[in-house]
């Protein structure tokens, strides 16, 4: 079919299919840095809209809508972050907020880069992994509390690290924080528009590249 005969969102799933991907948990995801990139491309004059619901010292709430030129609502997301949850929602918990909710509006838009439920699915996974590693090194701080390392500090090279072809091609590397990826290597400075295509945001205060798994949902 003519692509001019093509409806934009027929064209943005088409090209959708060609983004890199990462993976996790034997899932393929689209980052949503590239997913906005395309509604971009083929809707530039529909509008993503955020509302913080809720911003306390406990957790941040963030709703997107997606709006036609007139303003009607074709799609919407929720997300919520808890602060202090981990090292990046100690200072980024509201940009992180944003981030899914826009991701999610965006896969309630189609352009999810997989199935839909995979985002819940994908929390639930995490939380569990969460939940048992706490359970583990509470275990292990009781019988050798020598050993015992916050889970913060651990350094676990990511097991996928094909997923970032530019950044290891560039001499980095992707380390696992449990639900978060950051960025490791040397000359990270001169290397910064490499590794912020690939779709990681700079925190100043931690001083540290990241991305959280669950913005590719």
């Amino acid at each position: 079919m003519n692509s001019q005969n093509q409806h934009p969102l027929q064209l943005a799933l088409e090209e959708l299919k060609t983004m890199p991907t990462i993976d996790i948990d034997g899932k393929s995801y689209t980052t949503v840095a590239n997913r906005i990139a395309i509604f971009r491309r083929y809707f530039s004059d529909y509008s993503i809209v955020t509302d913080v619901l809720q911003n306390d010292d406990i957790k941040v709430v963030v709703q997107t809508k997606i709006t036609t030129p007139s303003g009607v609502i074709i799609a919407t997301g929720l997300a919520e972050e808890f602060r202090g949850k981990n090292i990046i929602n100690t200072t980024s918990a509201l940009e992180n907020a944003e981030t899914s909710s826009i991701g999610r509006a965006l896969a309630c838009l189609s352009l999810g880069g997989s199935e839909y439920a995979s985002a819940n699915e994908l929390e639930n996974a995490l939380a569990q992994q969460e939940n048992n590693s706490k359970q583990n090194n509470n275990s292990q701080r009781t019988t050798n509390q020598q050993s015992y390392q916050p889970q913060s500090q651990k350094q676990n090279q990511y097991q996928h690290q094909n997923d970032f072809t530019s950044l290891i091609n560039a001499g980095l590397q992707i380390i696992d924080n449990g639900d978060t990826l950051t960025v490791s290597g040397d000359g990270i400075f001169e290397k910064k528009s490499i590794i912020k295509n690939a779709g990681f945001r700079w925190s100043g205060q931690n001083r540290v590249w990241f991305m959280q798994k669950r913005e590719a949902a």
